[in-house]
C-alpha cells in the first residue's frame, strides 16, 4: 500500500481546502497552531461541574476501551483532558466510507494536538442516534451485474418518525443485508472472518447505534470514545442546558438569522430559521416552532413552563435539531475541535453566534481527510487507458458503446454477395425444380448467420467493456464520490480486517488533505 496527495475529491476553491486557509477566520473563532491553543485556554475558564457524571456514562457506552484511553477519561474526569470530536450517523456496518474516513482523522488530529499541546486530548465519536431518518442508515449499497448502484435496506417497523435509538434493532434483516452483499463480492480467504465479526455483534447488539460503535470500535481495537446522547444518564445530565435553550430561544433564532447573513458569500446549506431546534418525542419525534406557545407540526402546543416541567420530569423526551446539537456538545464536553465534511463545515459557520450569545468561542473546524481506495489492478487498467485517478474522477472511464452498424457495415459486401448467390440459386431452382424452398431456407440461414456474427460481436465487445464498468464503479458509481457510495464491507472482505489499521497509519503519515490508497 502507498499514499500519494491527492485532490480529486475537492476543487482548490472548494471549502474543504478554504476551511485552512488563514482568510477563513473571518468565519470562525480560532484556526491553526495558534488558534488550538488559544481554544485550549479558553477552555480551562469554563466550568464543567459534570464531567464525573460524563465519564461514567463514556465508561458503561464503551465497556472495551483500550487500556491507554481509559485512563486518559480519568483525566477528563478531573478536567486535565480536552476532546476533539467528530460524528455521523449510524448506518449499517459504519454506513459510506467518509464515515470512516471521519474516525480516522480525528484519531490524527488527537494525536497531533495532544503532541502539540502537552495534555491529554480524547478523540470522541459522537453518534448521531437521536436523528430520525431511518431511510438515511438503513442500508448498504452493492453493485448490480452491470456495475450500476443497488440499495439493500433494513424496512422500518412503521411509518412513526422515532429516534435512531428508539427504533429496535432488526437482527435478522442486517444480518441478511450483510450476506446478500457479501454475495456481490464473492468469496475470499478473509470472508468467513468478516461474517463471523459481523454475526457475533449483530446477535450482541439491540440498537444500530450500538451495532455501529460495536463494529468501528473492532476495526480500530476500540481506541476511539463513542458518545450516545440519546441515553437517559446523559439526558439528565443535559437538563440545565436544554433549560437554557427554552428559555433563550428567540435570542438563539436571532442569533442563527445573524450567523446565516454573515456568510452569504458560503456555499447554502438549508437551517429552519422558523424552528424552535429542538425536538420533543411524543408519538414520534416533532420539531418545536416558536409563537405565543412552543408546537409541534401536529398541533400540540405547550407553554415555556410546560415544556420545562415535561425537561424536569422526562428529559429522555427532549432531544436537538442540527442547530442546537453542536452547542449541546460544547456544554458537555470541553472540545478543541469539531472533525467534519464540507456542508458540516459549511453550517457550522453559520452557528458562531449562537456560541456567542453564551460567552463560548467556536471550536476550531477541521476538515475531515478523505481517500480514494483504489486496487491494483484497477491502476493498471487506468494506465492501459491513459488515464490518471483525477482525470477518471472528473471525466469518468470511457466506455465505448457498441455500434452494430459499425459490424454490419464490415459485412456488407459478404452481404451483397450472398444476394446475388441467393438470386442464381433461386433461378436454378425455379428453373429445375420449379420451387423456390431450398432458396428460402438458405436466406434464412444466411440471414441468421450474420445476426450470430453481430450478436457475437456484441458479446466481445461486453466482456471487453466488463472491467471498465467495473473500474468505473469501484472510482466512482453512478458518477458519485465513491466515499459516499461505498462502504468497507467489501475493502473488510477483499483484504482483512486489519484494513482500518492500515489505513490508521497511513493517515497518520502523510500530511496532505486527500490520500489514494492503493490496495
Amino acid at each position: 500500500m502507498k499514499v500519494q496527495p491527492f485532490h480529486a475529491l475537492y476543487a482548490e476553491d472548494s471549502l474543504m481546502h478554504r476551511a485552512s486557509q488563514p482568510e477563513f477566520s473571518k468565519y470562525v473563532d480560532h484556526l491553526g497552531e495558534e488558534g488550538m491553543f488559544a481554544r485550549s485556554q479558553h477552555l480551562k475558564h469554563r466550568e464543567y461541574p459534570h464531567l464525573s457524571l460524563l465519564v461514567d456514562e463514556l465508561n458503561r457506552q464503551n465497556p472495551q476501551l483500550s487500556e491507554r484511553l481509559k485512563g486518559q477519561l480519568e483525566r477528563l474526569r478531573t478536567g486535565e483532558a480536552q476532546v476533539v470530536i467528530t460524528g455521523q450517523q449510524t448506518g449499517i456496518l459504519g454506513g459510506p466510507l467518509y464515515a470512516v474516513y471521519k474516525l480516522l482523522t480525528c484519531l490524527k488530529v488527537a494525536r497531533e494536538t495532544e503532541e502539540l499541546l502537552d495534555i491529554p486530548v480524547l478523540p470522541v465519536f459522537w453518534l448521531a442516534t437521536e436523528d430520525h431518518d431511518f431511510d438515511e442508515i438503513n442500508h448498504l449499497i452493492v453493485p448490480t451485474h452491470d456495475f450500476r448502484t443497488r440499495k439493500l435496506t433494513v424496512s422500518p417497523p412503521d411509518s412513526i418518525q422515532r429516534s435512531v435509538s428508539r427504533i429496535p434493532f432488526d437482527q435478522h434483516a442486517v444480518r441478511e443485508v450483510v450476506r446478500q452483499a457479501l454475495c456481490t463480492e464473492g468469496e475470499t480467504p478473509y470472508t468467513k472472518e468478516l461474517l463471523a465479526l459481523t454475526d457475533r455483534l449483530i446477535e450482541t447488539n439491540t440498537t444500530y447505534g450500538g451495532f455501529f460503535a460495536a463494529f468501528l470500535g473492532e476495526l480500530v481495537n476500540h481506541d476511539i470514545i463513542f458518545f450516545d446522547a440519546d441515553a437517559k444518564a446523559v439526558r439528565q445530565i443535559e437538563i440545565p442546558f436544554f433549560e437554557r435553550l427554552i428559555q433563550d430561544n428567540p435570542e438563539i433564532r436571532q442569533a442563527l438569522s445573524k450567523g446565516i447573513a454573515q456568510t452569504s458569500d458560503l456555499p447554502d446549506t438549508f437551517l429552519n430559521e422558523e424552528a424552535a431546534h429542538l425536538f420533543v418525542e411524543d408519538i414520534g419525534r416533532e420539531l418545536l416552532y416558536p409563537g405565543q406557545d412552543f408546537v409541534t407540526k401536529q398541533g400540540k402546543t405547550y407553554t415555556e413552563l410546560e415544556l420545562l416541567a415535561l425537561l424536569y420530569a422526562s428529559p429522555e423526551r427532549f432531544s436537538n435539531s442540527v442547530v442546537t446539537r453542536p452547542l449541546m456538545q460544547d456544554y458537555l464536553f470541553p472540545t478543541l475541535a469539531y472533525i467534519g465534511g464540507p456542508g458540516e463545515i459549511a453550517y457550522w459557520t453559520r452557528l458562531r453566534p449562537l456560541f456567542h450569545h453564551f460567552d463560548w468561542t467556536m471550536p476550531l473546524l477541521i476538515p475531515r481527510m478523505g481517500a480514494i481506495l483504489l486496487q491494483a489492478r484497477d491502476e493498471k487498467r487506468l494506465r492501459r487507458h491513459q488515464l490518471t485517478i483525477d482525470q477518471a474522477l472528473r471525466d469518468g472511464i470511457p466506455l465505448t458503446p457498441f455500434d452494430a452498424g459499425d459490424v454490419k457495415q464490415h459485412l456488407h459486401a459478404s452481404s451483397l454477395l450472398s444476394e446475388v448467390l441467393m438470386e442464381e440459386i433461386k433461378q436454378v431452382e425455379q428453373k429445375r425444380l420449379k420451387t423456390s424452398v431450398i432458396t428460402t431456407k438458405l436466406t434464412k440461414q444466411l440471414q441468421q448467420t450474420f445476426e450470430t456474427i453481430v450478436e457475437q460481436e456484441r458479446r466481445l465487445h461486453e466482456q471487453a467493456n466488463r472491467s471498465d464498468r467495473a473500474l468505473q464503479y469501484q472510482l466512482a458509481p453512478d458518477h458519485a464520490p465513491q466515499e459516499r457510495i461505498h462502504s468497507v464491507l467489501p475493502w473488510l472482505n477483499r483484504y482483512g480486517l486489519d484494513l482500518l489499521q492500515t489505513l490508521r497509519v497511513q493517515y497518520e503519515q502523510t500530511e496532505a488533505e486527500q490520500l489514494k490508497i492503493l490496495v
